[in-house]
């Protein structure tokens, strides 16, 4: 529960704020606990961080299942949103705009990327250039959350949702099944 609440006040923090703008007082102080009892749980904040991102941009819960139906599982959970979730969408997206330009914050960034997404987006794609067509598969998908989710475009804010969900699937079906 502590631990949660943590990590929780943490990723608030850190995706409003940015890694060097956030402070531990201050995030224990959102959490109800001790900079202290961060520490102990966490180690510091690169520690805090860490285990942020590692939740923050973990899709396995996406990629697994059926090859075949991956592009339509990505497109629509970034038109419609995770069904547990209605702010926690865009949380990755927040971390890396807002983080991405410390150093420390964006290699610890692109390590969780790597690991999370990349690497694993790329076993489930098998074949030629797995990794480079998974780097644009997340590329894609973030250049869609900006656009959609935060700038919210004309021509997508208008757009019916399904007609999104096909336009994106078809586009990331290009880079899947190579």
């Amino acid at each position: 529960m502590t631990r949660a609440a943590i990590l929780e006040a943490a990723t608030r923090r850190f995706a409003c704020q940015g890694y060097e703008h956030s402070g531990l007082r201050e995030i224990a102080a959102d959490a109800g606990v001790t900079a202290a009892l961060v520490n102990r749980y966490f180690g510091s904040k690169e520690g805090l961080f860490a285990e942020v991102i590692e939740q923050a941009f973990n899709i396995r819960y996406l990629i697994e299942g059926d090859r075949a139906t991956l592009a339509e599982r990505l497109a629509r959970v970034m038109v419609y949103g995770r069904e547990d979730t209605i702010e926690r969408d865009r949380i990755p997206l927040l971390l890396m705009l807002r983080s991405a330009t410390e150093p420390q914050a964006a290699e610890m960034i692109r390590t969780s990327l790597d690991r999370n997404n990349l690497r694993q987006l790329a076993e489930c794609l098998e074949g030629p250039d797995a990794e480079i067509r998974a780097t644009m598969i997340i590329a894609q998908l973030t250049g869609f959350a900006i656009m959609y989710q935060m700038l919210r475009t004309r021509a997508l804010a208008e757009a019916e949702q399904e007609r999104l969900v096909v336009i994106l699937a078809r586009s990331l079906e290009i880079y899947i099944n190579q």
